[in-house]
């Protein structure tokens, strides 16, 4: 697989899990010292534990989420990391009521050995209003 298609499989699962809510599966995709940032300043959570904790806080709100449309897909890769950048939208969802933002999402893969690509950074966040 190429990078840019490494990282479009583990966007698709972790908006897939961070949808339907799936604390283990989401959790899974970060290393043991990975680290999750988001748009609002609380958003920030270093390593699996708090990573857990963060998604847990947000999984427990009315509203779901997810994103998609990340298109133009930026990557870059030397040997087992990969870095990727990309616009995208965020859905959320409280019953039937659907509402779209802009977002983007920007991360770092790593692999060791022949083992899953895992975060070892993920941040998703609401680009400010420019002048």
């Amino acid at each position: 697989m190429t990078p840019s298609e490494i990282v479009d499989d583990v966007l698709r699962r972790i908006a897939g899990y961070v949808e339907c809510r799936d604390l283990d599966a989401a959790v899974a995709l970060f290393r043991e010292d990975g680290v999750l940032v988001g748009s609002e300043a609380w958003e920030w959570a270093e390593g699996v534990a708090t990573i857990r904790e963060h998604l847990a806080l947000l999984f427990a709100r009315p509203q779901t989420y997810t994103w998609k449309n990340w298109d133009p897909l930026i990557t870059g890769s030397a040997g087992d990391v990969i870095w990727f950048i990309s616009a995208a939208t965020l859905v959320e969802r409280v019953g039937a009521d659907e509402r779209e933002f802009p977002y983007r999402v920007s991360g770092v893969l790593e692999r060791a050995g022949v083992g899953p690509w895992l975060l070892r950074l993920f941040n998703g966040s609401e680009p400010a209003a420019g002048p």
